[in-house]
């Protein structure tokens, strides 16, 4: 009966209390993953949206307007150009963003990837009553959980699509499986349940201190979990629970894995691996600080592909897409031990120096010009060469927006004089000179 008492004292004390955090860390990692989740994917997906419509508006330049066959069917034209059965878009963009795509006038979806795989697309099919009120008349995001469509549950994102009178003419339609970010969020937090399982079992054969080192321990995964499910990415685990040889050693370093993983899915850019915004504000924040103790100086340049969109309409989107992993391998190598290189948005580039002021990052990039101008991007069966206009500023006490507006204001005027070149002021009716090589 002693012997039984202890056992029972043993779970009270250390296996109830552990089997109760583990269930509360995985619920709480489930939910909070599940919210962050969600929300970067409706993020993506707008900007997936935008992608597809600045697709239609580069190929088919013009309003969309129809014109009626009969009584009951019509013919959607964008400009001049006839649009319907026009998948090549909405195909190519939905095989990039692992997305059901449509594209939608008025509340008829016209061109859509539904049914592609049967080869029986769902053209010609309405939209919800309630969602095309609220996008077409009041002009708004809809954004949908759990929508049945085919047979299957999908989060779909409707964004309006707009003549250039600002008229709403129908929307842009970006579906994803519901049943993929489930195991997303599920493969996050498995880890977390298994590992919880075992410092159950730890704590069965192990005394009272050792019950009372592992709830420590535990605890400190918890916050650690908090913090990360609550958005804050760049949390860091104490050495002392990384370091451990223990199962509890294993918990921390999946946790850590796992907060690598989501890190990278909403801090990377997909196509060219470098940081995002996201990361970009991130990381510049912290030079920001780190200066403002330290009094060193540092910069920040705003880089733009010359002519891109002509490189897009010439050579197609897929060398576009060639070229700008080729620059950005180029941005990334050139800014090792002197700060960071991150993607914009569409061809522009940011990169921050730290401890280098305005001038002596604009020698250093004078040199990456010309390993940009030098450089051949071999694809599709042409050879293609670009240049970059750079526009740089000092790091100061203003704003993140404040240093960018500059920055972007002289690359702007770096564009109106030839571009091609550094700009550090727009002060100079003349282009500024290239320094001599060293």
């Amino acid at each position: 009966m002693k012997k039984q008492g202890l056992y029972k004292k043993m779970l009270n004390n250390a296996v109830v209390p552990i089997l109760i955090l583990g269930i509360a860390v995985t619920f709480l990692c489930y939910f909070r993953f599940t919210n962050t989740i969600y929300e970067q994917a409706k993020f993506d997906m707008i900007n997936v949206a935008k992608a597809v419509m600045s697709s239609y508006d580069i190929e088919f330049p013009g309003d969309y307007h129809i014109k009626y066959r009969d009584d009951s069917t019509f013919d959607l034209y964008k400009g001049d150009a006839k649009i319907t059965d026009v998948y090549e878009i909405v195909d190519q963009f939905a095989d990039l963003s692992l997305s059901e795509l449509s594209l939608i006038y008025m509340d008829m979806r016209v061109n859509t990837t539904f049914g592609r795989k049967t080869g029986k697309r769902l053209a010609g099919v309405s939209t919800n009553k309630h969602t095309s009120e609220q996008v077409l008349n009041e002009g708004e995001i809809a954004f949908y959980t759990n929508v049945p469509i085919d047979g299957h549950d999908y989060l779909v994102l409707y964004v309006p699509v707009e003549n250039s009178d600002g008229s709403i003419v129908g929307m842009v339609e970006i579906a994803r499986t519901v049943a993929t970010m489930r195991r997303a969020v599920a493969k996050a937090v498995w880890p977390v349940m298994l590992v919880s399982l075992g410092g159950m079992a730890i704590a069965v054969f192990f005394s009272y201190r050792s019950t009372k080192e592992i709830t420590s321990v535990l605890k400190k995964v918890q916050q650690f979990m908090n913090k990360v499910s609550g958005g804050n990415l760049q949390a860091e685990l104490e050495s002392s629970v990384l370091n451990r040889t223990d199962e509890l050693g294993d918990i921390s370093k999946s946790a850590t894995a796992m907060q690598r993983s989501i890190r990278s899915f909403v801090e990377t850019d997909p196509l060219t691996k470098l940081g995002n915004r996201r990361y970009i504000n991130q990381q510049l924040e912290k030079i920001r600080d780190k200066a403002r103790t330290s009094g060193l100086p540092y910069s920040l340049a705003i880089a733009d592909i010359d002519f891109f969109k002509k490189v897009n309409d010439t050579y197609g989107h897929n060398a576009g897409d060639e070229v700008l992993k080729a620059v950005a391998n180029v941005l990334k190598k050139s800014m090792q031990g002197k700060g960071f290189a991150g993607r914009w948005g569409g061809e522009e580039f940011i990169l921050v120096f730290d401890k280098s002021g305005m001038y002596e990052a604009a020698d250093h990039l004078w040199r990456v010009l010309e390993e940009i101008r030098a450089m051949v991007v071999s694809t599709e069966g042409f050879d293609i060469r670009v240049t970059m206009t750079f526009g740089v500023v000092d790091g100061t006490q203003s704003s993140i927006e404040e240093m960018v507006e500059g920055a972007d204001e002289k690359l702007y005027y770096g564009k109106q004089n030839g571009r091609n070149r550094v700009v550090t002021e727009i002060e100079n009716e003349e282009p500024e000179p290239e320094p001599e090589k060293e």
